[in-house]
């Protein structure tokens, strides 16, 4: 198991080993309204369509899939994505070794990943920050009412998405490699209004039609057109 920053993991391991089920899938039919939450190990979780569940699922070693316009409290994996279908609602999202993946016009409230990417669709709202250490980020329409923090990766942010807090590339600790310069892309008609700060070198590409505010560390190299040239930049998930 992968895994680094133990006090995103360590949580949500000890929540799951506390009578869940081993080896089973968990199933919520579509429609269906669930009052309490689930947990499994070595099973993966598929919320259907309009299906309501008031508490938690967690898993460890599965996927986590939820269906169109469905609801949910927080939700747990430690190795396998997290997809949001267009209009869930969800809390708290978080992963050790998986993506989290937000269709169109979803709700949720805080993200955050170890090992793993994040993507949201045009839409998607975050009421609460973002947070990924060794992977990238693609928000793309999407807002974010609080801060936004990644370490090793690159992040972009384009297609009208507001970050209503700072954005911040964090410096690792001195046990963690640091190969990966951190690269923020700062697209057309985006908006950031905190302040934007690098810890440590990387790279800032502001296009020329975004607004932001405070940089600290870095210098923004102003782009016209949609990205700039020769950056490799994370795929939006389809609207």
């Amino acid at each position: 198991m992968k895994i680094r920053h133990l006090s995103l993991a360590l949580p949500a391991l000890t929540l799951l080993l506390a009578g869940c089920n081993v080896n089973k899938n968990i199933t919520v039919p579509a429609h269906a309204h669930w009052s309490s939450g689930s947990s499994t190990i070595n099973g993966e979780i598929s919320v259907g369509t309009g299906a309501v569940v008031d508490g938690s699922l967690r898993t460890i070693n599965g996927r986590i899939n939820v269906a169109t316009g469905a609801q949910t409290g927080s939700l747990t994996g430690i190795n396998g994505n997290i997809t949001l279908a267009e209009g869930v609602h969800a809390g708290d999202l978080k992963a050790v070794n998986g993506d989290l993946v937000l269709g169109k016009d979803t709700l949720t409230d805080n993200l955050a990943t170890v090992n793993g990417d994040i993507h949201a669709a045009g839409g998607a709202h975050i009421g609460g920050t973002v947070r990924d250490v060794n992977g990238d980020i693609a928000l793309c329409g999407a807002q974010v009412d609080g801060n936004l923090s990644f370490y090793h990766g690159t992040v972009l942010l384009t297609d009208d998405t507001v970050v209503q807090g700072n954005v911040t590339a964090k410096k690792p600790n001195a046990t963690e490699p640091s190969n990966h310069e951190p690269r923020l892309i700062v697209g057309p008609h985006t908006r950031v209004n905190g302040t934007i700060t690098f810890e440590r070198p990387g790279k800032l590409y502001v296009s020329d039609s975004a607004v932001i505010h405070g940089v600290t560390g870095v210098t923004a190299v102003k782009f016209p057109g949609v990205a700039p040239a020769g950056v490799r930049i994370p795929t939006c998930p389809p609207n």
